[in-house]
């Protein structure tokens, strides 16, 4: 196995015994040299396995052994999945090489240690990451970008109000700085849609139930505030969350939060629409600040219009479910691991042979009867 100068080996004793690192971090093809490139998946690993490869530093923990040695963990990602990496000699020594954020080529090897698998890491260094090869490192949403870019459009082409999909296809283009942060963004640090893309996955899902639901309820709701409110409630997200170093909080996002960020974008955008009245204004803009729902989860006002109930009931529904689906995937049946965002554990059952095909040959039926039923009918 190659190994380029620069590395720091890691081995018991003081810091002159190591290798000292290199006057520059290395880039990713010094660091790998002959090693595969791109190296294996995290989820492709196996015990025992020499691994070669590079890695963003998502945490990392100086603990002790129970005979007071200390210890290094560190969670290093790429975009295929987390592994846990433990630096069992000089730990103190290599905890100020790799800060959070940071991007490291490791060489170890996969093992299983009191029952948890882990990289016992055996020589790193810091590495440089080009803009172009951040997506090495940073999970992608599952979902196709050409797919999600058509959903988009049709809906906001479905917006038959002129300001509202003026305002929509001037912070949504794709050719706009906004338009292109909000195809990249995520929806979330770490509790769902946590991947490049996921901020326009969980949109598209929360506008197109919107839509749904406004044609199920009717004339009472104002479809098109609905759909323009449900395309822009999380955009203040393209500015809370840094898309370039595994998606920490920004400054403004850590001080404001994307709930009144957005108010400012969409208020800003707003403005140089002259299509837009000011009463709609203000109502697209109470959509987003009241899309949290609740004072405890940090929504700046609660819902006081029908759409704005809609909105919350939908956003919170889907990322529940995004986060139960991502919790049951490698369950083929039966119970979950305990999840403390929910404080339980969830099971995963299977429809008996044959119910899918018999709701899909009803649903002509059923989808009849719904088209038919509105429930602010006289």
């Amino acid at each position: 196995m190659s190994r380029p100068a620069g590395g720091v080996e890691i081995r018991a004793g003081t810091a002159a015994e190591g290798r000292a690192p290199a006057a520059r971090p290395a880039t990713i093809r010094e660091w790998l040299g002959s090693d595969p490139f791109p190296w294996p998946a995290v989820h492709e690993l196996r015990e025992g396995t020499r691994v070669a490869g590079c890695y963003y530093v998502e945490s990392r923990q100086l603990r002790r052994t129970r005979q007071d040695k200390p210890y290094l963990r560190l969670k290093l990602c790429d975009r295929s999945g987390a592994l846990e990496g433990r630096v069992w000699d000089d730990a103190d020594r290599i905890h100020d090489l790799v800060p959070v954020g940071s991007f490291v080529g490791v060489r170890g090897r996969l093992e299983v240690f009191n029952g948890e698998v882990q990289l016992h890491l055996e020589e790193l260094t810091p590495i440089t990451v080009s803009p172009d090869e951040l997506d090495l490192f940073l999970p992608r949403s599952p979902r196709a970008a050409d797919v999600m870019e058509r959903e988009l459009e049709a809906l906001i082409a479905s917006v038959r109000d002129r300001g509202l999909r003026a305002l929509l296809r001037r912070m949504l283009d794709r050719d706009s700085e906004t338009g292109r942060a909000f195809r990249r963004a995520p929806a979330a640090k770490r509790n769902h849609h946590a991947y490049l893309g996921g901020l326009l996955e969980h949109t598209l899902s929360v506008a197109t139930a919107c839509d749904l639901l406004a044609r199920h309820y009717g004339g009472e709701v104002d479809r098109d505030l609905l759909v323009a409110g449900a395309l822009l409630h999380d955009i203040g997200k393209v500015r809370e969350l840094v898309t370039d170093t595994g998606f920490p909080y920004s400054d403004e996002g850590r001080l404001l939060g994307h709930i009144l960020l957005g108010l400012q974008m969409v208020e800003a955008e707003a403005a140089a629409v002259p299509e837009l009245p000011a009463e709609r204004r203000l109502l697209l803009l109470h959509l987003i600040a009241s899309h949290h729902g609740r004072y405890e989860w940090q929504s700046p006002r609660r819902p006081k219009i029908l759409e704005g109930l809609i909105l919350h009931a939908v956003d919170d529904l889907d990322a529940k479910l995004h986060q139960v689906t991502r919790l049951l995937a490698d369950v083929e049946r039966g119970w979950s691991e305990y999840d403390g965002n929910f404080a339980r554990e969830f099971f995963r059952h299977r429809p008996p042979s044959g119910a899918q095909a018999a709701t899909a040959a009803e649903e002509g039926d059923g989808a009849a009867v719904m088209e038919a039923l509105d429930l602010f009918a006289d």
